[in-house]
């Protein structure tokens, strides 16, 4: 049966100690509890596990049609307690953290063409809404900002003669974004507009009811956009981030500066970038060649 008392100092320690996000302590809250249930439905406990426990485990999610990704997910939550166990003296009889993960395919991820992204930001602006969304869009494919990240920004984080923004990313970790002259445009004509969603506190961007606006909320406002301007591309707010990252390097930017604005920890986690490069040419050859 899971433990919550153990649990909650489990979230504790990831927050004060490990600096992690909300959102990452309750992804792994949840990927715990699955290890939990399935450690009830086999009238198992934490203490004396075996290799075929975990490898019992790992097929159960398989079953479940999860993706290695998300397998992977699950385990990384899991050897993170298991690690903090063994704080307490917790023996690790099934070598947890020693089991390696699996093999993930590499994927590309969506992005945007910058015509396709002049397309998403086509819609005539008229009122409040229309100059925040655009702001919106406009700086995450200008820095390559997180959804979480533009959400907890304050009107103060960009308050910069220099067009940078201070943002507290995953783990903690600091670090400085670079916004372009036509971001900062969008943003100061949003701002004209922003007292009038009559904002509760110093959040810079805000929903209709005042409050700071939530990913979830940007989710929203992009699908609601994408239907209106008829772009052809299924994309989500990330992909944005992804279009920054893309573009960076398919126009010379080094990886490692990719990696230090992306506020990327692995260079591994960016080098991803470094193959879209001919698949970018591929499939614009497709799209715009009469032969292709």
């Amino acid at each position: 049966m899971t433990d919550t008392k153990e649990l909650s100092d489990f979230n504790n320690y990831l927050i004060s100690q490990r600096g992690l996000s909300a959102n990452t302590v309750k992804s792994y809250t949840k990927d715990l509890v699955s290890f939990f249930e399935y450690l009830d439905s086999e009238k198992l406990g934490l203490d004396g596990l075996k290799r075929m426990h975990i490898r019992g485990y790992l097929a159960l999610l398989h079953q479940k049609k999860m993706t290695a990704t998300s397998i992977n997910r699950h385990l990384s939550a899991l050897k993170t307690f298991i690690k903090y166990k063994k704080r307490f003296g917790y023996k690790d009889t099934a070598n947890i953290l020693e089991i390696e993960s699996l093999k993930n395919n590499r994927y590309l991820p969506s992005f945007l063409f910058h015509n396709e992204f002049d397309t998403l930001t086509s819609f005539e602006r008229k009122d409040k809404t229309d100059y925040r969304d655009a702001a919106i869009f406009e700086l995450i494919f200008a820095t390559g900002l997180r959804v979480s990240e533009l959400c907890s920004l304050n009107i103060s984080h960009i308050r910069s003669p220099h067009n940078e923004i201070r943002i507290i990313g995953k783990g903690n970790k600091e670090r400085i974004v670079i916004y372009s002259d036509k971001a900062k445009q969008m943003l100061d004509e949003y701002m004209q507009y922003r007292d009038e969603f009559h904002p509760i506190d110093d959040a810079l961007f805000v929903g209709t009811s005042g409050k700071r606006l939530s990913d979830r909320s940007v989710r929203y406002i992009l699908d609601k956009r994408i239907e209106q301007t008829a772009l052809l591309k299924h994309i989500s707010p990330h992909s944005l981030r992804h279009s920054f990252a893309t573009l960076m390097i398919q126009n010379g930017a080094d990886i490692r500066t990719v990696q230090t604005l992306l506020g990327h920890s692995n260079l591994s986690t960016t080098q991803i970038y470094t193959h879209l490069g001919i698949d970018q040419l591929k499939y614009a050859h497709l799209k715009y060649h009469p032969h292709g």
